[in-house]
Protein backbone atom coordinates (compact mmCIF):
# COMPACT_ATOMS: atom_id res chain seq x y z
CA UNK A 1 0.00 0.00 0.00
CA UNK A 2 1.15 3.43 -0.59
CA UNK A 3 -0.78 6.75 0.99
CA UNK A 4 -2.45 8.71 -1.47
CA UNK A 5 0.08 11.96 -1.15
CA UNK A 6 2.69 9.96 -2.06
CA UNK A 7 1.16 8.70 -4.90
CA UNK A 8 0.03 11.72 -6.40
CA UNK A 9 3.80 12.98 -6.30
CA UNK A 10 4.47 9.98 -8.14
CA UNK A 11 2.07 10.47 -10.81
CA UNK A 12 2.76 14.03 -10.50
CA UNK A 13 0.09 15.60 -10.00
CA UNK A 14 -1.78 17.60 -6.87
CA UNK A 15 -4.03 16.19 -4.53
CA UNK A 16 -6.94 17.89 -3.44
CA UNK A 17 -9.27 16.76 -0.62
CA UNK A 18 -9.41 16.04 3.00
CA UNK A 19 -7.44 12.68 3.63
CA UNK A 20 -4.08 13.19 2.05
CA UNK A 21 -2.72 10.11 4.17
CA UNK A 22 -5.35 7.62 3.31
CA UNK A 23 -3.94 4.44 1.89
CA UNK A 24 -4.42 3.69 -1.67
CA UNK A 25 -4.37 -0.50 -2.10
CA UNK A 26 -5.44 -0.49 -5.99
CA UNK A 27 -6.51 0.86 -9.26
CA UNK A 28 -10.12 0.26 -10.93
CA UNK A 29 -12.53 1.61 -12.85
CA UNK A 30 -15.04 4.61 -12.04
CA UNK A 31 -17.78 2.08 -11.79
CA UNK A 32 -16.00 -0.84 -9.42
CA UNK A 33 -13.42 1.68 -7.19
CA UNK A 34 -13.72 0.57 -3.65
CA UNK A 35 -13.04 3.27 -1.29
CA UNK A 36 -9.61 2.46 -1.06
CA UNK A 37 -8.77 2.19 -4.72
CA UNK A 38 -8.12 5.22 -7.47
CA UNK A 39 -9.07 5.37 -10.71
CA UNK A 40 -8.76 7.45 -14.19
CA UNK A 41 -11.80 10.04 -15.88
CA UNK A 42 -11.08 11.81 -19.00
CA UNK A 43 -14.31 10.60 -21.69
CA UNK A 44 -17.30 12.68 -21.48
CA UNK A 45 -19.18 9.68 -21.73
CA UNK A 46 -18.64 8.46 -18.07
CA UNK A 47 -20.23 11.38 -16.55
CA UNK A 48 -22.26 9.55 -14.72
CA UNK A 49 -20.08 7.18 -13.60
CA UNK A 50 -18.04 9.73 -12.11
CA UNK A 51 -20.58 11.41 -9.67
CA UNK A 52 -21.83 8.01 -8.60
CA UNK A 53 -18.09 6.71 -7.79
CA UNK A 54 -16.91 5.18 -4.60
CA UNK A 55 -13.25 5.33 -5.62
CA UNK A 56 -11.10 7.28 -2.80
CA UNK A 57 -9.47 9.42 -5.50
CA UNK A 58 -9.80 10.07 -9.00
CA UNK A 59 -7.06 11.34 -11.66
CA UNK A 60 -8.23 14.07 -13.57
CA UNK A 61 -6.69 16.85 -15.91
CA UNK A 62 -8.95 19.26 -14.91
CA UNK A 63 -11.63 20.38 -11.78
CA UNK A 64 -14.20 17.93 -11.90
CA UNK A 65 -17.98 17.26 -9.84
CA UNK A 66 -17.47 13.62 -8.37
CA UNK A 67 -18.63 11.86 -5.66
CA UNK A 68 -14.82 10.95 -4.55
CA UNK A 69 -13.65 13.04 -1.77
CA UNK A 70 -10.23 13.73 -3.55
CA UNK A 71 -8.78 14.24 -6.72
CA UNK A 72 -5.17 14.04 -8.23
CA UNK A 73 -5.07 16.62 -10.80
CA UNK A 74 -2.04 16.12 -13.36
CA UNK A 75 -1.34 17.42 -17.01
CA UNK A 76 -2.29 14.36 -18.78
CA UNK A 77 -4.12 12.24 -17.00
CA UNK A 78 -3.89 8.71 -18.69
CA UNK A 79 -0.50 9.28 -18.71
CA UNK A 80 -0.69 9.54 -15.04
CA UNK A 81 -3.21 6.44 -14.86
CA UNK A 82 -1.03 4.23 -16.42
CA UNK A 83 2.16 5.06 -14.26
CA UNK A 84 -0.93 4.26 -11.21
CA UNK A 85 -0.76 1.02 -12.91
CA UNK A 86 2.67 -0.21 -13.33
CA UNK A 87 2.64 1.07 -9.51
CA UNK A 88 0.00 -2.24 -8.64
CA UNK A 89 0.74 -4.47 -11.40
CA UNK A 90 0.27 -8.03 -10.12
CA UNK A 91 3.10 -10.21 -10.35
CA UNK A 92 2.58 -12.27 -13.39
CA UNK A 93 6.35 -13.47 -13.48
CA UNK A 94 6.84 -17.17 -14.26
CA UNK A 95 8.07 -19.09 -11.35
CA UNK A 96 11.12 -20.77 -13.40
CA UNK A 97 14.39 -18.73 -13.55
CA UNK A 98 17.17 -19.76 -15.04
CA UNK A 99 17.54 -22.56 -17.62
CA UNK A 100 14.91 -25.00 -17.23
CA UNK A 101 16.15 -28.84 -17.57
CA UNK A 102 13.42 -29.66 -19.65
CA UNK A 103 14.29 -27.47 -22.12
CA UNK A 104 16.28 -28.70 -24.74
CA UNK A 105 19.18 -26.42 -26.10
CA UNK A 106 21.82 -27.05 -28.74
CA UNK A 107 25.67 -27.54 -27.79
CA UNK A 108 26.32 -24.32 -30.03
CA UNK A 109 23.68 -21.80 -29.08
CA UNK A 110 24.82 -19.15 -27.12
CA UNK A 111 23.42 -18.13 -23.85
CA UNK A 112 24.78 -15.25 -22.51
CA UNK A 113 24.09 -14.70 -17.89
CA UNK A 114 20.85 -14.05 -16.87
CA UNK A 115 18.70 -15.73 -19.25
CA UNK A 116 15.82 -17.93 -18.23
CA UNK A 117 14.23 -20.38 -21.17
CA UNK A 118 11.72 -22.24 -19.46
CA UNK A 119 10.51 -26.20 -19.43
CA UNK A 120 10.44 -27.79 -22.85
CA UNK A 121 11.58 -24.64 -24.74
CA UNK A 122 13.78 -25.65 -28.33
CA UNK A 123 16.97 -23.70 -28.48
CA UNK A 124 18.14 -24.79 -31.83
CA UNK A 125 21.44 -24.88 -33.40
CA UNK A 126 23.78 -21.56 -33.35
CA UNK A 127 21.18 -19.35 -31.76
CA UNK A 128 22.36 -16.31 -29.55
CA UNK A 129 20.72 -15.01 -26.75
CA UNK A 130 21.72 -11.75 -25.02
CA UNK A 131 21.48 -11.42 -21.13
CA UNK A 132 18.40 -10.44 -19.41
CA UNK A 133 15.82 -12.10 -22.28
CA UNK A 134 13.24 -14.61 -21.09
CA UNK A 135 11.93 -17.66 -23.42
CA UNK A 136 8.75 -19.07 -22.59
CA UNK A 137 7.58 -22.54 -21.64
CA UNK A 138 7.37 -24.44 -24.95
CA UNK A 139 9.08 -21.99 -27.34
CA UNK A 140 10.70 -22.99 -30.61
CA UNK A 141 13.75 -20.64 -31.56
CA UNK A 142 15.33 -22.00 -35.02
CA UNK A 143 18.22 -22.13 -36.27
CA UNK A 144 21.09 -19.10 -36.39
CA UNK A 145 18.15 -16.82 -34.72
CA UNK A 146 19.60 -13.91 -33.20
CA UNK A 147 17.84 -12.33 -29.94
CA UNK A 148 18.55 -9.05 -28.16
CA UNK A 149 18.65 -8.15 -24.45
CA UNK A 150 15.78 -7.76 -21.68
CA UNK A 151 13.45 -9.19 -24.13
CA UNK A 152 10.24 -10.92 -23.27
CA UNK A 153 9.42 -14.03 -24.87
CA UNK A 154 5.97 -15.44 -24.27
CA UNK A 155 5.19 -19.31 -24.11
CA UNK A 156 4.60 -21.16 -27.61
CA UNK A 157 6.05 -18.29 -29.42
CA UNK A 158 8.06 -19.61 -32.77
CA UNK A 159 10.92 -17.78 -34.02
CA UNK A 160 12.49 -19.85 -37.49
CA UNK A 161 15.66 -19.69 -38.87
CA UNK A 162 17.59 -16.75 -39.05
CA UNK A 163 14.77 -14.42 -36.84
CA UNK A 164 16.87 -11.41 -35.62
CA UNK A 165 14.75 -9.91 -32.90
CA UNK A 166 16.25 -6.62 -31.48
CA UNK A 167 16.52 -5.37 -27.51
CA UNK A 168 13.48 -5.18 -25.10
CA UNK A 169 10.81 -6.73 -27.46
CA UNK A 170 8.08 -8.47 -26.14
CA UNK A 171 6.15 -11.20 -28.57
CA UNK A 172 3.65 -12.47 -26.71
CA UNK A 173 1.80 -16.37 -27.38
CA UNK A 174 1.39 -17.78 -30.52
CA UNK A 175 3.19 -15.34 -32.55
CA UNK A 176 4.77 -17.11 -35.51
CA UNK A 177 8.41 -14.76 -37.07
CA UNK A 178 10.16 -15.93 -40.20
CA UNK A 179 7.44 -18.64 -41.63
CA UNK A 180 7.71 -18.48 -45.33
CA UNK A 181 6.19 -16.07 -47.80
CA UNK A 182 3.50 -16.82 -49.54
CA UNK A 183 4.90 -17.04 -52.72
CA UNK A 184 4.35 -19.26 -56.05
CA UNK A 185 4.87 -19.36 -59.94
CA UNK A 186 1.40 -20.90 -61.65
CA UNK A 187 2.37 -23.07 -64.65
CA UNK A 188 0.99 -26.06 -66.62
CA UNK A 189 1.22 -28.28 -63.73
CA UNK A 190 0.37 -26.11 -60.83
CA UNK A 191 1.47 -23.66 -58.77
CA UNK A 192 5.57 -23.65 -58.06
CA UNK A 193 7.04 -22.66 -54.72
CA UNK A 194 9.18 -19.30 -54.93
CA UNK A 195 11.92 -20.21 -52.18
CA UNK A 196 11.70 -17.61 -49.52
CA UNK A 197 15.52 -16.85 -48.57
CA UNK A 198 15.31 -14.05 -46.55
CA UNK A 199 14.76 -13.21 -42.90
CA UNK A 200 12.37 -10.92 -40.71
CA UNK A 201 14.21 -8.50 -38.60
CA UNK A 202 12.63 -7.01 -35.17
CA UNK A 203 14.23 -3.56 -34.30
CA UNK A 204 14.65 -2.58 -30.52
CA UNK A 205 11.28 -1.78 -27.64
CA UNK A 206 8.92 -3.48 -30.74
CA UNK A 207 5.54 -5.12 -29.04
CA UNK A 208 4.07 -8.19 -31.00
CA UNK A 209 0.40 -9.84 -30.06
CA UNK A 210 -0.41 -12.87 -29.95
CA UNK A 211 -1.12 -15.25 -32.87
CA UNK A 212 0.81 -12.40 -34.66
CA UNK A 213 2.73 -14.31 -38.39
CA UNK A 214 5.27 -12.23 -40.00
CA UNK A 215 6.78 -14.07 -43.50
CA UNK A 216 10.64 -14.06 -43.95
CA UNK A 217 11.70 -12.40 -47.33
CA UNK A 218 12.07 -13.57 -50.32
CA UNK A 219 15.08 -11.85 -50.36
CA UNK A 220 16.40 -9.74 -48.30
CA UNK A 221 14.12 -8.75 -44.99
CA UNK A 222 11.00 -8.41 -43.56
CA UNK A 223 11.56 -5.76 -41.46
CA UNK A 224 9.54 -3.82 -38.23
CA UNK A 225 11.02 -0.74 -37.25
CA UNK A 226 11.85 0.50 -33.39
CA UNK A 227 8.90 1.30 -31.39
CA UNK A 228 6.17 -0.27 -33.39
CA UNK A 229 3.53 -1.76 -31.95
CA UNK A 230 1.42 -4.82 -33.38
CA UNK A 231 -1.66 -5.79 -31.92
CA UNK A 232 -2.90 -10.00 -31.89
CA UNK A 233 -3.79 -11.63 -34.82
CA UNK A 234 -2.14 -9.45 -37.87
CA UNK A 235 -0.44 -10.88 -40.98
CA UNK A 236 3.04 -8.88 -42.00
CA UNK A 237 3.92 -10.69 -45.37
CA UNK A 238 6.92 -10.98 -47.15
CA UNK A 239 9.45 -8.31 -47.68
CA UNK A 240 6.82 -5.52 -45.63
CA UNK A 241 8.90 -2.82 -44.45
CA UNK A 242 7.17 -1.00 -41.37
CA UNK A 243 8.27 1.86 -40.12
CA UNK A 244 9.52 3.02 -36.70
CA UNK A 245 6.46 4.01 -34.27
CA UNK A 246 4.06 2.24 -35.62
CA UNK A 247 0.49 1.11 -34.29
CA UNK A 248 -1.33 -1.84 -35.48
CA UNK A 249 -4.67 -3.03 -34.54
CA UNK A 250 -5.68 -6.02 -34.41
CA UNK A 251 -6.67 -8.25 -37.63
CA UNK A 252 -4.88 -5.96 -39.93
CA UNK A 253 -3.25 -7.64 -43.15
CA UNK A 254 -0.39 -6.72 -45.23
CA UNK A 255 0.39 -7.59 -47.98
CA UNK A 256 4.61 -8.35 -49.70
CA UNK A 257 6.37 -5.25 -50.43
CA UNK A 258 4.63 -3.03 -49.15
CA UNK A 259 6.80 -0.10 -47.47
CA UNK A 260 5.42 1.69 -44.48
CA UNK A 261 6.51 4.87 -43.16
CA UNK A 262 7.06 6.27 -39.58
CA UNK A 263 4.03 6.70 -37.16
CA UNK A 264 1.67 5.20 -39.52
CA UNK A 265 -1.40 4.14 -36.97
CA UNK A 266 -4.19 1.25 -38.57
CA UNK A 267 -7.81 0.81 -37.85
CA UNK A 268 -8.96 -3.08 -36.82
CA UNK A 269 -8.94 -5.02 -39.89
CA UNK A 270 -7.44 -2.81 -42.58
CA UNK A 271 -6.29 -4.68 -45.47
CA UNK A 272 -3.25 -3.45 -47.66
CA UNK A 273 -2.81 -4.26 -51.01
CA UNK A 274 1.08 -5.34 -51.85
CA UNK A 275 3.52 -3.24 -53.55
CA UNK A 276 2.18 0.26 -52.44
CA UNK A 277 3.77 3.02 -50.32
CA UNK A 278 2.24 4.51 -47.20
CA UNK A 279 3.54 7.65 -45.98
CA UNK A 280 4.81 9.19 -42.81
CA UNK A 281 2.05 9.53 -40.10
CA UNK A 282 -0.99 8.71 -42.19
CA UNK A 283 -3.74 6.73 -40.97
CA UNK A 284 -5.91 4.07 -42.00
CA UNK A 285 -9.53 3.83 -40.64
CA UNK A 286 -10.82 0.12 -39.68
CA UNK A 287 -11.93 -1.95 -42.03
CA UNK A 288 -10.10 0.62 -45.07
CA UNK A 289 -9.49 -1.23 -47.97
CA UNK A 290 -6.35 0.22 -48.95
CA UNK A 291 -5.27 -0.46 -52.75
CA UNK A 292 -3.25 2.42 -53.74
CA UNK A 293 -0.36 4.80 -51.85
CA UNK A 294 -1.39 6.45 -49.40
CA UNK A 295 0.17 10.18 -49.31
CA UNK A 296 2.10 11.04 -45.36
CA UNK A 297 -0.26 12.47 -43.32
CA UNK A 298 -3.76 11.64 -44.80
CA UNK A 299 -6.33 9.75 -43.11
CA UNK A 300 -8.08 7.45 -46.17
CA UNK A 301 -10.82 4.88 -44.73
CA UNK A 302 -13.69 2.98 -46.63
CA UNK A 303 -13.31 0.33 -50.02
CA UNK A 304 -11.47 1.42 -52.10
CA UNK A 305 -9.78 3.71 -49.64
CA UNK A 306 -9.83 7.51 -50.24
CA UNK A 307 -9.42 10.03 -47.98
CA UNK A 308 -11.63 10.30 -45.06
CA UNK A 309 -13.57 13.06 -46.20
CA UNK A 310 -14.66 12.25 -49.71
CA UNK A 311 -15.11 8.85 -48.53
CA UNK A 312 -17.83 9.98 -45.96
CA UNK A 313 -19.42 11.96 -48.91
CA UNK A 314 -18.89 8.71 -50.59
CA UNK A 315 -21.07 7.01 -48.12
CA UNK A 316 -23.78 9.05 -47.66
CA UNK A 317 -24.55 9.16 -51.40
CA UNK A 318 -24.86 6.23 -51.83
CA UNK A 319 -27.70 5.62 -48.62
CA UNK A 320 -29.97 8.17 -50.40
CA UNK A 321 -29.47 5.92 -53.77
CA UNK A 322 -32.76 4.15 -53.35
CA UNK A 323 -34.96 7.11 -52.84
CA UNK A 324 -33.27 9.22 -55.42
CA UNK A 325 -34.03 6.34 -57.68
CA UNK A 326 -37.26 6.15 -56.68
CA UNK A 327 -37.63 10.55 -57.73
CA UNK A 328 -36.20 9.44 -60.82
CA UNK A 329 -38.41 7.11 -61.41
CA UNK A 330 -41.61 9.28 -61.01
CA UNK A 331 -40.10 11.73 -63.17
CA UNK A 332 -39.43 9.86 -65.92
CA UNK A 333 -42.78 8.27 -65.21
CA UNK A 334 -41.30 4.67 -65.80
CA UNK A 335 -40.31 1.86 -63.32
CA UNK A 336 -37.17 3.48 -62.68
CA UNK A 337 -35.88 2.62 -59.15
CA UNK A 338 -38.26 -0.04 -58.28
CA UNK A 339 -37.96 -3.38 -57.31
CA UNK A 340 -38.78 -5.98 -59.58
CA UNK A 341 -41.38 -8.94 -58.94
CA UNK A 342 -39.41 -12.07 -58.15
CA UNK A 343 -39.78 -14.80 -60.62
CA UNK A 344 -42.84 -16.95 -59.92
Amino acid sequence: MISLSDLAAAVGGRLTGPDPGASVEGVSSLQDAGPSEICYYGNPRYRKQLAETRALAVIVDREVPTSSPHLILVEKAYEAFRIALGMFAPDRASCFRGVSPAAVIADSARLEPGVSIGPCAVVDRDVSISAGTTVGAGCYIGPRVRIGRDCAIAPRVVLLAETEIGDRVIIASGAVLGSDGFGFVPDASGHRKVPQNGRVVVEDDVEIGANCCIDRAVIGATVIGRFTKLDNLIHIAHNVTVGPGCLVAAQVGVAGSTAIGSGVVFGGQAGINGHITIGDGAVIAAQAGVTKDVVAGVTVSGYPARPHARALRVDAAVSRLPEFMEDVGRKLGGNAGKEEEPDK
